[in-house]
Parts: structure tokens; C-alpha cells; sequence
């Protein structure tokens, strides 16, 4: 074995001096504690003229970790990173951390047992460990390590490495506390930031959606989402959910779609838990059992996550989490404490603005209860709807709602809930289209424990959910041959089974179901069974389209406007006449759901003006502009034709007889084309039936109704 020679302990003794002197400045200087710990191993490592320095410390209980390291040479075995786990109790029992560990030979057969709980990687032969220590805590471990050769720890060796540990002690405590100060001051800082956003805004989707975006970006995660927790206490509904530029989130989103934003907890006793008894939960993933790990890898795309409580007056309210998509190996303290933080600045906001939990969790539902109030416009068919889905509404008939994308099938589903016996039950509410055809029978009737693969607790179904409330089934024409058959079942008897089990359940449900495909049609074809047609269209509701009401689009656009204004906080004198005109003869395939994301992008690009036609989409301009070229030359061609039509008014006249003149005159100008007319006065083509039919005193031919 090698023995310190008087020269080399003569050198050891000068190196002390140095080596203190060396590290004085970092420990005043270089307060990053990282730099701090990399210049202790490097100085001790040469000057002990070793293999290897390392510096060990405790990452979580019952585990240590190699978090600085200095080799002699590139053929030294790297420990760096290299975990331990410690039962720290039995241990006790053992050893004493506070004092060194001398360790000459570990191959000696029959040596020291603390030689087992070296990795084999390491290659270490002779290993001194000094603990740093100090007011009697330890405050980490520093490693000697000789791979080549074995080495023996003299009494004055030893003795020279505890009092240079002593004072790095002080400089490692100075360092580690100022990095914690600074860490608060920064953990300070943001949630000053998040504070300040909170008490910016007052709607709460766009006050979650900032606050996220920003979260996000502070710890660091791929994505982020806030989950509220619905009034029965067995679900979770997505409130808001934020991804970095850089994260693939397309599994994400999908499930997010299949679930209706919903998702049933009672499958999850890790989140149940969680609820009842708020802490924030640290997820790896490699300490996750291996099913649980590889559906967090492939469907959530993580690899770890921080859950924490968002609580209102010591009431779990919802969920903050935030999910990385790289592998790591645990959170810090301060990662913790900010996720922490954040949660609870939403809870804070939330109290102050006397918005309790139940409040927000019925917010959605209030909004929903007032259908009535945003069912914009006062054409007939839009009043006969709406007048339809009032007489129906305290009824338990089933009733069909057809109508094209973007009409507001929604809000006539929830008139008729809100306004029914049933409105203190549950509202569930599916969308058919949005679910793979596989999964449609499962969401619908729910499933036993191993019905198929992933089912591996049992689920309960929207039916056995929506048990004496209402279930609206929405784009039900996309629904599977199969499943219309088990769905026809439960409309005529209210009984169903799960899927994969055995045993007839039953539920008090109303069915509202709406599509955009023409059913009859579908029938036809033998898409759709034509008795579950027959069941579902007891009483049917047509939407009309937005371009055979135009004359609901002015008022449609007043309330968009108004309400877009709001939202923004951005002001907006009003529209001109010429962006109002091209808004009115645009066709709207996209329905109102169309001329609201028009209005809001609008309000968005004319903020501080009055809206013009140039800040309208460009296919909304391009029409305008042909109409307007269009409408040229046929008055240049009525000119020249000596067609020109010119209205003349003796007043006093009543507005009904003015507005009469203008329709004949207008449909003298277009020779009797009902369509140009209808389009030309800013009317629908069933307004202008109406009226001649009224004007002419009989009705009209089923032919006409069909007009050209």
C-alpha cells in the first residue's frame, strides 16, 4: 500500500494555506453554488494527488447522488450522477455520517461492509470520505477515490482534509443560502408576475389561458393545464390548458377531443387521493408501475410531473399541472415551491374576487342556462325555433335538432334542458363525431374491467351519468350502425348493459340529439337505421342557415361586437356601412359561428376605430367587391337598356306601404328574380314570400317556395 512521504505531507501542509486562499474568492465571489463545489473538488483532487474527487449529496430521502466530480485522468472511471439508494435509518444504526470513512483496500476480503455499497462501475480501490459539516449538520460528502492502486489513510491526512472541510463548510452553508435567497427572489418575482396577470382580467378563460401560457414558461414544462372539478366530484373538466412552441402535444389534444374536456377521476385513486387530501404530487416516470409508466410515455408524451392542488378556502377547487416530455431524475425544492405558488395565487385570485369553488364550477352552466338570451335575431324561423324548443322543453319527447355547422344547435339543446324539470340534473353532452367508433359504445354505455385493452377499471357511461338529467347527443349522424342499434334499445326501454359485462342497467335519460347531415338521406343510403330515425325525430327542430335569415345579421354583428369589445378591453367606435354591407351579403357557409370569429378578428385588427371593410376576412372583401361590380354593370346595362328603374315617394306615407314600394320596385329592376331581389333589399328569400303573399292576399305556389 502507498504511505504519505514526509515531502508529500510537507506539501499537504503548504497546499492547506493555498488551497483555503484559493477558494477564499469563490467563496465570496462566485456565490453560484454549482461554481462553488466544482472548484472544491478540482483543488482537493490535485492537491491530494488522487484519482477521483467527488462530492456527494442527498437528492430526496432515502437516496444520495455524485453532483460534483474531478478526475485525474479520462481513463478514471466518471461517477458523476451516479444515485445510491440509502435506508438512511438502518444506517444510522451502522455508521456515522458525521464522522470520516476510511476504506485502504475495498478488495480485501472480509474488509469493511461499507465497501458493499459501492457501484462496482466505479472502480474505486481506496476511498476516504470527509463529511462537511456544519453546527452539527451535515451538510454534504466529500470522496477521495484511488482506482489504480491501493492507498492508506493516515491520522494526518485525515486530520488535513476535516479542517479544510471546516472552512468550506462555511463557504458551502454561505453559498447554498444565498442561492436559496436568490431562488425566492426569483420565485418572488414570478408570482408577482402571475399576481399581476390575475388581477388584469376578469373573464376567467382568458384570465387561466395568460396565466398558464406564462406558468409555462417560467418552470420550464412542455405543457400545462388547469382542471376544474365538477360539481359530483367524479370528474374533471378542462378549464384551460397551454403548450410551449416546442412540445408535440397531438396525443394530448386527442384525448383531450375524446373526452369532451371531461374525464372520469374514479379510474384514478392517485388523483381521488389527491383531491382528498390536497399536497402536490412529483410524478417520474420511472418509478411508475409499467403499465401506468408506458401510458404517460405514449399518450401524455411525459416523462415527469408536478400536480398541485388549486384550493379556495381549504376546498380542493381544480388541478394545476405541468408535464415535461425529458427524462428526469427528481424536482428540486424550488421547482416545487413555484408550482406551488402559482396554484395558489389562482385560489387567491379566485377568493378575492369572491368567486367561490361553486361558483366557478357552475359558471359554464349559468352561461348555458341564459341560451335563450344568445340566440340572436328575430327572423321568423329563427322565432319558430326558439318559440319549438320552449313548448318541448318541459316534456320528455326526444327531440331532433337539425341544422347545418355553426347554426347554434347547442344552445337550442341547452334552451330546452334550462328550461325543462330536468334542469337540476346532469347535463351531459357528447359529441359523436369527435369520437373513434371503437370507443363510441364505451363513452356511451361505459365498460367493465377488462372489456378490452387499457380497460383496467371499470367506466361508467354518459347514460348511467345523464340518469335523470339529459344527455344531448350531438352530430349523431356520424354514429356507427352498432351502436344506433344498442342507443334505439335505451330510447325504448331506458335499458342498456356496459360493455363487455353482462348485467342490465337502466337509466332515466332525455335524449336531445342534433346533426348537420340530412338523416332522411342517410336513411336512404343505409347509413342510419330508419326506426332509431323515426324514435329520435318525435319532434323535430330545423336551424335555418344563416344565409336565409340576412336580415339577423346586423343585429348578430351589434352583439358580437359588443361582446368581443368587452372581452378585449379594446375600444372600437362601431362598423361602417360598407363593412356592414358586405357582411350582410356574404353567404356564410360557416353559419354564425363564421360571422363571429369575423367580428372578433375585426375588433382585434380595428382596435381605436370603427370597423371597415378591409379588416373583414379576405373572402368576405372578395365577395363584396363582386357584388359591387356585379350590381355596376347591371345598372350601367339597365342604363343603356333604358331599364333604369327610379322610386318616387309622395309623402306622407306609412313605413309598411314605403317598404312595399321598395320591394316592387326592386323586383322590377331585377325582372321578377325573386333570389337577386331578396338579396339586392338585405332580406331572406322566405321574408320576401312572406311578404308578397301578404301584399297579393293569397299564398303562394309550393312551386314559388322553391323559387329561383
Amino acid at each position: 500500500m502507498q504511505t504519505p512521504t514526509r515531502e508529500r505531507k510537507a506539501r499537504m501542509y503548504e497546499a492547506r494555506e493555498a488551497i483555503i486562499d484559493r477558494l477564499a474568492p469563490n467563496i465570496h465571489s462566485e456565490i453560484d453554488l454549482d461554481k462553488f463545489l466544482h472548484a472544491v473538488v478540482a483543488e482537493l483532487g490535485r492537491m491530494m494527488d488522487v484519482d477521483r474527487c467527488d462530492v456527494v449529496q442527498v437528492v430526496r430521502s432515502g437516496e444520495l447522488r455524485i453532483s460534483h466530480e474531478w478526475r485525474a485522468a479520462a481513463d478514471v472511471p466518471s461517477s458523476l450522477g451516479t444515485s445510491f439508494p440509502v435506508d438512511f435509518a438502518q444506517l444510522a444504526e451502522r455508521f456515522d455520517f458525521a464522522r470520516p470513512i476510511r476504506l485502504d483496500d475495498t478488495t480485501t476480503r472480509g474488509g469493511d461492509p461499507r465497501a458493499s455499497l459501492l457501484p462496482p462501475s466505479l472502480g474505486t480501490r481506496s476511498l476516504l470520505i470527509v463529511p462537511v459539516v456544519l453546527d452539527g449538520n451535515v451538510l454534504g460528502l466529500l470522496g477521495l477515490h484511488m482506482t489504480r492502486a491501493a492507498r492508506h489513510w493516515d491520522d494526518e491526512e485525515v486530520a488535513l482534509i476535516q479542517s479544510i472541510a471546516r472552512q468550506i463548510a462555511v463557504g458551502y452553508q454561505y453559498a447554498r443560502l444565498y442561492t436559496d435567497k436568490r431562488r425566492e427572489a426569483s420565485r418572488t418575482r414570478a408570482l408577482l408576475e402571475i399576481a399581476n396577470l390575475l388581477n388584469s382580467r376578469s373573464d376567467f378563460g382568458e384570465l387561466t389561458s395568460h396565466v398558464l401560457e406564462r406558468a409555462n414558461e417560467m418552470v420550464g414544462a412542455d405543457y400545462c393545464a388547469l382542471g376544474v372539478v365538477e360539481p359530483s366530484g367524479k370528474a374533471i373538466g378542462l378549464a384551460a390548458f397551454k403548450a410551449a412552441p416546442h412540445a408535440t402535444t397531438l396525443r394530448v389534444r386527442e384525448l383531450i377531443e375524446s373526452h369532451g374536456k371531461s374525464i372520469d377521476i374514479s379510474a384514478f385513486p392517485a388523483v381521488v387521493e389527491l383531491l382528498a387530501e390536497p399536497r402536490t404530487l412529483r410524478v417520474i416516470d420511472t418509478s411508475l408501475p409499467e403499465p401506468v409508466r408506458f401510458a404517460f410515455n405514449a399518450t401524455l408524451g411525459g416523462r415527469a410531473a408536478l400536480v398541485a392542488p388549486v384550493t379556495i378556502r381549504k376546498q380542493t377547487f381544480g388541478l394545476l399541472g405541468f408535464v415535461w416530455g425529458e427524462p428526469r431524475e427528481a424536482f428540486d425544492e424550488h421547482e416545487v415551491a413555484l408550482v406551488e405558488g402559482i396554484a395558489v395565487q389562482i385560489g387567491t385570485a379566485l377568493e378575492r374576487d369572491q368567486l367561490s369553488a361553486e361558483v366557478m364550477r357552475l359558471r359554464s352552466a349559468l352561461h348555458e342556462r341564459h341560451a335563450e338570451d344568445r340566440i340572436i335575431g328575430q327572423s321568423p324561423a329563427i322565432l319558430r325555433a326558439r318559440e319549438l324548443a320552449l313548448n318541448v322543453a318541459d316534456t320528455q319527447t326526444s327531440v331532433l335538432i337539425q341544422g347545418e355547422s355553426g347554426t347554434g344547435k347547442e344552445l337550442l339543446a341547452n334552451l330546452i334542458h334550462y328550461n325543462s324539470r330536468r334542469k337540476e340534473g346532469p347535463y351531459v353532452k357528447l359529441n359523436c363525431g369527435a369520437i373513434p367508433e371503437s370507443l363510441l359504445e364505451s363513452e356511451l354505455f361505459g365498460h367493465e374491467r377488462g372489456a378490452f385493452t387499457d380497460a383496467r377499471q371499470r367506466r361508467r357511461g354518459r347514460f348511467e351519468e345523464a340518469d335523470g338529467g339529459t344527455l344531448f347527443l350531438d352530430e349523431i349522424g356520424e354514429m356507427s350502425l352498432s351502436a344506433q342499434v344498442r342507443l334505439l334499445r335505451v330510447l325504448q326501454d331506458g335499458e342498456f348493459a356496459r360493455v363487455g359485462g353482462g348485467e342490465v342497467l337502466r337509466s332515466d335519460a332525455r335524449v336531445i340529439a342534433a346533426t348537420n347531415v340530412d338523416l332522411e338521406r342517410a336513411v336512404e343510403q343505409g347509413t342510419f337505421r330508419r326506426d332509431l330515425y323515426y324514435r329520435l325525430s318525435v319532434f323535430p327542430i330545423q336551424l335555418p342557415p344563416l344565409r336565409e335569415r340576412p336580415e339577423d345579421v346586423h343585429t348578430l354583428v351589434i352583439h358580437f361586437l359588443e361582446h368581443y369589445k368587452q372581452k378585449t378591453g379594446r375600444f372600437i367606435s362601431g362598423i361602417s356601412r360598407e363593412a356592414l354591407r358586405a357582411l350582410v351579403a356574404y353567404d356564410w357557409p360557416g353559419n354564425v359561428r363564421e360571422l363571429e370569429n369575423a367580428v372578433e378578428r375585426a375588433v382585434i385588427i380595428a382596435s381605436g376605430r370603427q370597423i371597415e371593410t378591409d379588416d373583414l376576412p379576405e373572402q368576405i372583401v372578395r365577395v363584396a367587391r363582386e357584388e359591387r361590380t356585379r350590381t355596376r354593370g347591371e345598372r350601367e346595362r339597365a342604363a343603356a337598356e333604358g331599364r333604369s328603374v327610379t322610386l318616387e315617394l309622395d309623402v306622407p306615407l306609412t313605413l309598411d306601404e314605403i317598404e312595399r314600394r321598395a320591394i316592387e320596385a326592386t323586383l322590377d329592376y331585377t325582372g321578377g328574380d325573386k333570389t337577386r331581389a331578396a338579396r339586392t333589399l338585405g332580406i331572406g328569400r322566405k321574408t320576401l314570400y312572406r311578404k308578397l303573399r301578404q301584399y297579393e292576399g293569397e299564398a303562394a305556389g309550393p312551386h314559388e317556395d322553391e323559387g329561383d
